[in-house]
């Protein structure tokens, strides 16, 4: 686990203390797109020693905080074959995250996490997500568990474990939608009405927006289902839905439940030119998977 003890550098150190925030700083400006040069920087950085005072000062330091965000995730992504859950409490206590900033770390983390076999609910049980006060390390706990069981399509045990906390009003926002989803992914017609306040809150989130999202798409009896799935779409969380290979996914789908198959193909089609090419098989064949339901459905 990290130690977020923030350590003040000895007077000696303190040309190596400008030397990394140099370097820190010239992470920062490195291309967003230039996913490879950066988390090549980014371990050069973690690796370096006494680094932690570096990073915990530019965590508040507007022009340094987002690559101190991402240089954490990298550190807890390099940590995966280890209970990395630990490690990311450890780095939203140290940057003292928003519900805003844990919803982004988190929710890339989980998935991250289950696709190389260790998932949250690996390394985090339910009593450890509802026992902390209210604290960052609770947070961040509930969003980890929250989103393994997302990902799982566990709704039962989500429903449960929010139930078993109480008080969901009084949780974060992102909280908040992976709750709306578990009633969501079990066709509780009444949770569409918890759609538009968590958006407008949120100033739409995009986390929040997927998650609903992901809840409508699997709510198959909710009256509507797929009208409501493109009405969300129209909404400004998803202005740039043309590039965003999920939200047409579910596009897709929507649309061959309402038998608009070229609508569908031509969505799925776009899905697939703009899935990141580092997305991982298991996205890929789920866009395969729903382009033959889609022909299968039309030439039936």
């Amino acid at each position: 686990m990290i130690d977020t003890r923030v350590l003040e550098p000895a007077p000696a150190d303190r040309t190596w203390l400008d030397d990394a925030s140099a370097a820190l700083l010239a992470y920062a400006q490195l291309p967003a797109g230039d996913a490879f040069a950066r988390r090549a920087a980014a371990r050069r950085l973690l690796a370096s020693p006494n680094i932690r005072p570096v990073l915990r000062r530019a965590a508040f330091t507007p022009s340094t905080r987002d690559a101190v965000l991402e240089i954490a995730r990298v550190d807890v992504e390099d940590h995966l074959d280890q209970p990395w859950t630990e490690r990311a409490e450890a780095w939203m206590e140290l940057t003292q995250s928003s519900w805003q900033e844990s919803a982004q770390f988190c929710a890339d983390l989980a998935w991250s996490g289950r696709q190389t076999g260790s998932s949250t609910l690996t390394h985090l049980t339910a009593d450890q997500a509802l026992s902390c006060a209210p604290t960052i390390t609770a947070r961040t706990r509930l969003h980890l568990y929250g989103l393994g069981l997302r990902y799982d399509f566990r709704c039962g045990a989500l429903r449960v474990l929010f139930a078993r906390r109480g008080h969901v009003a009084d949780l974060d926002p992102f909280s908040r939608s992976l709750h709306a989803f578990a009633l969501l992914g079990q066709s509780d017609p009444a949770a569409t009405d918890l759609i538009d306040p968590l958006l407008e809150e949120s100033q739409n989130h995009p986390k929040i927006a997927h998650t609903l999202l992901h809840g409508l798409w699997l709510g198959h009896d909710l009256p509507d289902q797929p009208h409501l799935i493109l009405a969300l779409l129209d909404r400004p969380a998803f202005a740039d839905a043309d590039t965003d290979a999920i939200a047409l996914f579910r596009k897709a789908a929507a649309l061959r439940g309402l038998r608009r198959f070229d609508e569908a193909l031509a969505a799925i089609a776009q899905a697939m030119e703009v899935l990141p090419v580092n997305a991982g098989s298991a996205v890929h064949s789920d866009l395969v998977r729903e382009r033959a339901l889609i022909l299968s459905a039309r030439d039936a």
